[in-house]
């Protein structure tokens, strides 16, 4: 895999310190950036992750600095995605929201893992061919050993 794929919820959490995932996602991401995975990011989760902090200019200019700072590698979709992204969206065994399905659809287009907390997404992962991010997934393993 060519890199991790970050579904909008991971940054929201990350984002935000009141967020219930809000450690998980941001220790997932400093990881990532420590091991030297590309975080990629779709626009159309980019523009997702966005929506809240756009209510107010000083909230929005704080969250496109913070997203900034991640060097996260942009992508703009192209056709293909597109079509792909409609193609997981119209399938009703994966009940996916349409920036879910780009966020899928990009990881495949450029063979990344995905980073989600999502539990519809991560069921749909490996119906698609894809992965969950390890930094995720040995988490989620400790936590699961911890109980």
């Amino acid at each position: 895999m060519s890199g991790c794929v970050l579904d909008t919820d991971i940054l929201i959490a990350a984002l935000d310190r009141q967020d219930a995932h809000h450690t998980q996602a941001a220790n997932a991401i400093k990881a990532m950036i420590k091991d030297g995975t590309p975080l990629l990011l779709s626009l159309i989760n980019y523009a997702e992750t966005l929506v809240r902090p756009a209510e107010a200019e000083d909230s929005l200019a704080t969250a496109t600095n913070a997203l900034g700072a991640l060097k996260l590698k942009l992508i703009a979709p192209t056709p293909a995605i597109a079509l792909d992204a409609a193609r997981h969206r119209s399938l009703r065994s994966l009940n996916i929201s349409l920036a879910d399905a780009f966020a899928l659809a990009t990881a495949q287009a450029h063979h990344a893992t995905v980073a989600t907390f999502d539990h519809r997404v991560r069921r749909a992962l490996p119906k698609v061919g894809l992965e969950l991010t390890a930094r995720l997934a040995a988490q989620e393993d400790a936590d699961t050993q911890g109980r």
